[in-house]
């Protein structure tokens, strides 16, 4: 009996690295490029309420529309893949988004 509880501390052993490997990596697909971009339009948003360009409706709309967009990065995620097709339609929600920002940032203010 003690010949089989070292052989099985060997395979326990022997097996450790590949279980640390494998929960090592992501369950989910990285999107690295979507999340720059993400923090980047959040970061535009603090400076307009911090500059004064957005007001405080204007701030909610729009992080209204980040919710929007890390939605739809979550959705796509769910699967285990991010498509070509659902990474184009969120940098497209993200086009959408980055306009939207610039335009209320640069609206004239009415007081």
């Amino acid at each position: 009996m003690s010949k089989f509880n070292t052989c099985i501390a060997a395979i326990v052993l022997a097996a450790l690295p590949a279980l640390a490997l494998a929960q090592a990596t992501p369950a989910t697909p990285a999107t690295p490029g979507i999340d720059k971009r993400q923090a980047n339009q959040e970061r535009r948003i603090q400076q307009g309420v911090k500059s004064g360009e957005l007001n405080a409706r204007e701030a909610a709309r729009l992080e209204k529309g980040q919710a929007k967009i890390q939605r739809m990065e979550d959705k796509a995620k769910a699967d285990g893949v991010v498509t070509a097709q659902e990474r184009k339609r969120i940098q497209h929600a993200q086009d959408v988004q980055s306009k939207r920002i610039a335009r209320e940032k640069h609206d004239k203010q009415r007081k």
